[in-house]
C-alpha cells in the first residue's frame, strides 16, 4: 500500500513537471491550472488502473500449483465506476500442488484454501473435501482423525456438484 501510495506521489509529481515544461515551450499559454489538473487525473487513473490489475497481477503472480477458485466483485459508492464495472477486491485458491489424500480415504483430499484479499494479508484454510459426497469440512485447529483416515466430528458443509473447488481437487490427483 506504501509503494502504491510513493508511486502515486510520484506520477504526480512527473505528470506536473512535463505539464509545467509543455506550458513553458508553448510561450505560457496553456491555462495555469493545467500541471494539477493533468497530476490529479493522472494520479486517479494510475489509482484506478491499479485497483482493476490488482486481481490479474496477484493471479499471474501465484505460484504453480495454485488455482483460483473463486473471485468476488465488489461496487461501492465512493467509487460510483464500480457499479458499471465491479471490481475484484478478493479471491479464493487452492494449493492443488500440495494437497493430500489418505490410503484408506481416497475420496477425500485435504488442502490448504488461500483467501486474498486488497490490502490485506493472505489467510490459509485448511479444508478436507469429500468428492464422492460432494461435500466439505474445514479443518480447525485439533481436527481428529481416526484409525481409518475418517474426520471425526466433522462440520460437513454441502457443496454443488460443479463447485470449482470440487473441480480442482477432485478431476486431478492429489500428490
Amino acid at each position: 500500500m506504501l509503494i502504491e501510495l510513493i508511486a502515486t506521489l510520484a506520477l504526480g509529481s512527473a505528470v506536473a513537471g512535463i505539464s509545467l515544461l509543455l506550458s513553458r515551450f508553448s510561450g505560457r499559454r496553456l491555462p495555469r491550472s493545467f500541471a494539477p489538473v493533468a497530476a490529479g487525473i493522472a494520479m486517479i487513473g494510475f489509482q484506478a488502473w491499479s485497483e482493476y490489475a490488482w486481481f490479474d497481477r496477484t493471479r499471474a503472480n501465484l505460484p504453480a500449483g495454485i488455482e483460483v477458485t473463486a473471485s468476488y466483485q465488489e461496487s461501492a459508492a465512493w467509487r460510483p465506476w464500480t457499479y458499471l464495472f465491479p471490481q475484484v477486491t478478493r479471491f479464493a485458491a487452492v494449493d492443488v500442488a500440495a494437497a493430500r489424500r489418505h490410503d484408506k480415504q481416497p475420496g477425500q483430499v485435504m488442502a490448504d484454501v488461500l483467501l486474498f484479499a486488497r490490502f490485506a494479508p493472505t489467510s490459509s484454510i485448511p479444508q478436507l473435501v469429500d468428492c464422492a459426497g460432494h461435500r466439505r469440512a474445514v479443518l480447525v485447529d485439533g481436527a481428529q482423525f481416526d484409525a481409518d483416515g475418517k474426520v471425526v466430528d466433522a462440520g460437513w458443509q454441502a457443496m454443488s456438484e460443479n463447485d470449482p473447488l470440487l473441480g480442482a481437487l477432485c478431476e486431478k490427483p492429489a500428490g
